[in-house]
This record gives structure tokens, sequence and C-alpha cells, in this order.
């Protein structure tokens, strides 16, 4: 059995709530009855419907929707309901422009949404989502090295690549579309922490004298470790643009823009047997960083590349060292 309803305005025409001459403050008061009625309707056709399918398991939604026009005196639209008792699961809508109102019935009870509007697109939002929460794992490496101020040391901070390790967890986002009717292309900003190992291929550790990092070589015959960690809070300012793909299942999406990374910490640490030893220091490093980054994925897999765009140490303070990035997106929040 199916329903449908279909609502006219007093003067007859089919799905427009209008009358001319009335002003904003009558709309308004027009639209806030039209929701109250709208919900009753819900409601009672869940009800209705429920009955007379005699199916405890019978799961109904109602589909109403109003599309609202620019003009904000008016309110142009069709209001429809349907019920088939023929198929168990459907979704229940009710909206007037942003504000929507969703009934939602099945075998464990009936949830109510009062609001801004539920609804969503087969993307999944009405609303630009950008990619930046999450966790990112990467390899680290230097560009642009100059070792000309130590001369006996040329050298020392060479990495071994593989355990040189990147860990950013981008806890928050903030997105901004800047499209009218679209939501793929949007700016992206947010909060997120970067942890950055250095792990040192020559027997080497760092030491600061006068404001100056120098090497210290390690004689230690059981050596398994020595690095530098630098860890950085982080704020982007991204732009990213999306393509839907595969019938809008998922996004193909490509952003780029600039990191900023505040320092909040560095240490060394060299291992050698059961001995750890760590020596917190700020070896004169950058207070700040600002880094070009771009990122390309599909859904929530994402590969990204970052470059600085100063250099890890103070000027004149130790060698002169680009870092740069390359590493993939593997979780989205």
């Amino acid at each position: 059995m199916k329903r449908l309803f279909i609502f006219k305005n007093p003067t007859g025409s089919q799905g427009s709530l209008n009358r001319p001459g009335q002003a904003t403050k009558t709309n308004a008061y027009t639209m806030k009855n039209l929701l109250v009625l709208l919900i009753f309707v819900a409601m009672t056709t869940d009800l209705v419907n429920a009955q007379n399918s005699g199916n405890p398991e019978h799961k109904v939604r109602i589909s109403v929707s109003i599309d609202s026009k620019k003009d904000k005196d008016s309110l142009d639209g069709e209001i429809l309901a349907m019920t088939n008792d023929s198929v168990k699961k459907d979704t229940t809508h009710v909206r007037i422009g942003s504000t929507g109102f969703d009934v939602i019935e099945d075998e464990d009870g009936t949830e109510y949404h009062f609001g801004k509007s539920h609804h969503k697109r087969k993307n999944g939002s009405d609303r630009f989502d950008g990619h930046w929460e999450g966790l990112d794992l990467g390899f680290n490496s230097f560009a642009k090295t100059n070792y000309s101020g130590y001369e006996s040391y040329d050298g020392f901070m060479d990495l071994n690549q593989p355990k040189s390790l990147e860990v950013s967890w981008n806890i928050s986002e903030i997105n901004i579309g800047l499209q009218r009717e679209k939501n793929t292309i949007g700016l992206i900003s947010g909060l997120g922490l970067t942890f950055n190992n250095y792990r040192f291929d020559q027997p080497y550790t760092l030491v600061k004298e006068n404001g100056k990092v120098k090497p210290q070589q390690l004689t230690y015959e059981n050596l398994s470790k020595t690095k530098l960690a630098v860890s950085y809070l982080t704020v982007p300012l991204l732009m990213e643009f999306q393509v839907p793909v595969n019938h809008h299942d998922g996004r193909l999406f490509v952003n780029a823009g600039v990191v900023g990374g505040v320092n909040i910490g560095s240490h060394t640490k060299v291992k050698y047997g059961d001995t750890k030893d760590k020596d917190h220091s700020n070896f004169s490093i950058n207070p700040f960083k600002y880094a070009a980054t771009a990122r390309i994925g599909y859904k929530d897999i994402s590969l990204f590349a970052t470059y600085n765009l100063n250099p890890l140490f103070k000027d004149g303070k130790g060698p002169e060292l680009t870092p740069f990035t390359i590493g993939i997106g593997l979780i989205s929040f």
C-alpha cells in the first residue's frame, strides 16, 4: 500500500506557500506553523502505517521537503509524504531551508532530531569537508645540506633514512567552503602535533656550546641508537579541490598550502646496551617552522609531501639543513 500526500496553499497552487503582499513576519509565522504541521503529519503517518502493516518490525520513513528560494519573503516548494508497506527500511526527513526535522522509527524505538538539516547528498555531506584531521606517517630527510662551519665533522647528521620517521596527529579541522551551490572547493585550517625523529647514521650525538650546536663522537661498542627528536604544534592553511568519482561513492582530492609550526620540545637520545641517555635542550633549533605542503588522495588514504621554507637550526648556530618529509595519511577522523 502506498500513500501520497500533497499539501497546497490556500490559493490552490501546488507547492507554493507565498502570499503576495504579506510581510516577512507573516511568512515566518506561516513557516513556523507549517513546520509544526509537518511534524504532526510525520508522526501520525508513522503510527497509522505501523498499525496497518501489523508487523512490529516494520520500519517507515517519510520524506517531506520544502525548497526555499532566495527571496526571503517567499517559500515555494512541494510537500510529499510517501510510505510503502513492502519496504522495511526507508528514510524520514522534514526540511525547510537549512532547518530540518528527522523522525527515525525501528524496532528499537523512535528518534527525533531537530535543528540544522541532517539531509545528505550521495557524497555524504552538503558542506565542504576537507582532509587534514587524522594520522600521518612519513620519512624525514634533509635538503641543501651545508657543513662549512664543521670541517672536521662533515656529515655528522647524515640520516639512517628508513628509521628517520615523522608522526603527525592532526587533531582538529576547520573547513570553509568557497562555492555557493557545490562543496568541492574550500579552505582548510586546524591544529595538529608533529613529532620528527632524525636517526643519525654516524656515531655522533649533539651538544651545545656557547649557543652553537657541535657534534660529539660516540665510542660505545654496543651503540644501537643515536637521534635528535623535535616536536611542533602545527597550524595549516590549505586550499583543496575535490572530484566526486565512482557515482559519488568517494572523492579524489588534492590540497596544497603552508603549515606553520611552533617548536614545543627537542632532545637527543643515545642508546647503548641497556642504557639510554637523553639530553633535553633546544639545540639552537628555530622556534618556528614554515613549510610548503601538498597532498593527494582518495577517500581516507592520501600521499603527502612537506618542504620546510626555513632551516632546522638558527642562522650560524648549527649546520644548514632544510628538512622535508614524504609520507602517507593512514587514518582520517
